[in-house]
């Protein structure tokens, strides 16, 4: 006598995902800042008027429109501190400006500004700077010095 046993669709398909491997979940995190970024951009240039290179000596023009120095002249180009317009979040920033700029012989150019207190996400920076002129290496005429600006939180 030979018996068969037949099995049920249902009864198979259950022996078979018994057998599956098992499965997991898990959460992952992705981090991130939500910040307001630092723009910066020259609204005025610097003016530093016209300076004498006839002697060694200097001028200076600070950012709250001071002028110093036995190198500055009363007549001629207008003194103008520089400006910068700064956005941001508010607070303070540190505010740092390359060094030295000795690209025209003869004159060694240093910047210096204001501080800089961000408030509504904006605010404005003045600049100034001294010129340093050795009269035997200098020579006359129009000149335009670069300088960086960098602003961080």
């Amino acid at each position: 006598m030979n018996k068969k046993i037949l099995l049920s669709p249902l009864i198979a398909s259950s022996l078979l995902l018994s057998t599956q491997a098992s499965a997991a979940d898990t959460t992952g995190t992705a981090n991130f800042n939500l910040v307001y970024p630092i723009t910066v951009s020259e609204s005025v240039p610097l003016e530093l008027g016209d300076i004498d290179i006839s002697s060694d000596g200097s001028c200076e023009f600070t950012f709250d429109a001071t002028q110093s120095g036995s190198n500055c002249l009363a007549t001629g180009a207008t003194q103008a501190a520089g400006s910068f317009d700064i956005t941001g979040k508010d607070g303070g920033v540190t505010v740092t400006l390359s060094g030295a700029d000795t690209s025209v012989a003869g004159v060694t150019f240093t910047p210096t500004a204001s501080t800089v207190n961000i408030s509504g996400n904006v605010a404005t920076m003045t600049v100034g700077g001294k010129v340093d002129v050795v009269a035997s290496s200098a020579s006359e005429g129009t000149h335009a010095l670069s300088y960086t600006v960098n602003v961080v939180y």
